[in-house]
């Protein structure tokens, strides 16, 4: 019984496979038609997409990718050891992980690192 149906299964999975592989040979022949008679789809050249919808899109590299007032506000924080407020502001303006904003607030400290405020 068992046997059958295993064969049965396999005719079913060949059937399938064989069945979309001459779909797809279908559609790209229909493509090359097209482009080989000169038919574009129809696109407008007008319309563009947009260059970022959605997905990972990566924070700043360095601290000169923030703002002005946003670096000035966070050396301020830092020089009054207040780092763990200058991280978290960092994180959430600029929607970038802790971690990461951590880097961040340590790289405009001056190089001195996170500050007493994160040893523990």
């Amino acid at each position: 019984m068992s046997l059958l149906f295993m064969v049965l299964l396999l005719v079913g999975v060949v059937l399938v496979l064989g069945g979309g592989s001459y779909a797809v040979r279908r559609i790209i022949a229909s493509l090359e038609e097209r482009l080989a008679a000169g038919r574009v789809p129809d696109i407008d050249p007008s319309e563009r997409p947009e260059p970022q919808v959605g997905g990972y899109v990566p924070g700043p590299r360095n601290p000169e990718d923030l703002p002005p007032s946003l670096r000035a506000r966070v050396r301020n924080l830092v020089s009054l050891d207040r780092t763990e407020e200058a991280v978290r502001i960092v994180s959430e303006r600029v929607d970038v992980d802790e971690e990461r904003a951590r880097g961040i607030v340590a790289d405009l400290g001056g190089g001195s690192g996170p500050g007493r405020a994160l040893d523990a």
